[in-house]
């Protein structure tokens, strides 16, 4: 695990400020790459999805093997050094299946995990998929249940549109609304030689929607979503919150993978808000 310490969020313009990167070492815990994160106020850190086998193989037939899947809930207490863990099997399937994926887009809004899309094997379509799924997770609920060993299943709710099968994407929330920037939707196996194993669709979009919730369904409403091809055609970055000069907040997408006409990253931001 690593930490970021220090006043990034007392800057202002012409004002210098630093941080430094502090390691900490769990006992019993050996990682997981590109998977879903939470956290509760007593400090304690969610972690599921994502591969426990590191970045993907290049060679097509040992890529995303199910076997490199996270299979467990992992709660982190890095004061306390401790960690506990759950196996998912109890969870409804298709919620096990998006919790075997790897780059999930996801949003922690006070004690709510919302965790959207996700590529990796499904024994349901016997192939590999980007899902169709949102889940809902009450975090705190959930890192209790995994500290307690009690059931797991009443904290999770899920609700399917062809909307969330976005993969390698960002999700944000502003207001009422969640946004899935950029992405893709990626349906078979991977190789890096572009032979005819899969079918890869960048959203070249981002998509918006609202969650309804009477405490115990939740529902999703697509709003239209925005498109830009040029600048919307990537996947694997970085994306962070803003206020922009004139006091809007909004969100600033960082470079990405690939440019259209040459093999190399983008070289340019992409800002949005609201609006």
């Amino acid at each position: 695990l690593v930490f970021l310490t220090g006043p990034l969020f007392t800057f202002a313009q012409n004002t210098s400020f630093s941080f430094d990167f502090q390691p900490v070492a769990v006992n019993n815990f050996t990682g997981i790459q590109s998977g879903v994160t939470g956290a509760d106020p007593q400090g304690n850190l969610l972690l599921m999805a994502g591969r426990i086998d590191g970045l993907h193989k290049r060679q097509p037939w040992a890529t995303f093997l199910p076997a490199g899947a996270n299979t467990e809930i992992t709660v982190l207490n890095t004061t306390q050094n401790q960690v506990w863990t759950v196996g998912i099997e109890s969870l409804p399937v298709p919620v096990q299946e998006q919790l075997l994926s790897t780059n999930l887009e996801f949003e922690q809004i006070g004690p709510w995990l919302y965790m959207v899309g996700g590529y990796g094997y499904s024994s349901t379509v016997a192939d590999h998929t980007t899902y169709e799924l949102l889940t809902v997770v009450r975090v705190d609920s959930l890192i209790k249940a995994v500290q307690d060993g009690t059931a797991i299943t009443p904290w999770f709710r899920s609700v399917s549109d062809p909307g969330f099968a976005v993969t390698g994407g960002y999700l944000g929330h502003l207001g009422d609304v969640f946004y899935i920037a950029g992405g893709q939707r990626f349906e078979g196996r991977y190789n890096p030689m572009n032979h005819a194993t899969f079918v890869q669709t960048y959203t070249n979009a981002i998509r918006r929607f609202t969650v309804s919730d009477n405490g115990t369904t939740i529902a999703a409403t697509f709003l239209p979503e925005w498109n830009d091809v040029a600048n919307l055609h990537r996947r694997d970055y970085n994306m962070a919150p803003q206020v922009f000069p004139d006091g809007t907040h909004g969100f600033t997408i960082f470079s990405g993978v690939f440019q259209q006409l040459v093999d190399l990253p983008y070289l340019n931001c992409v800002d949005f808000d609201a609006n």
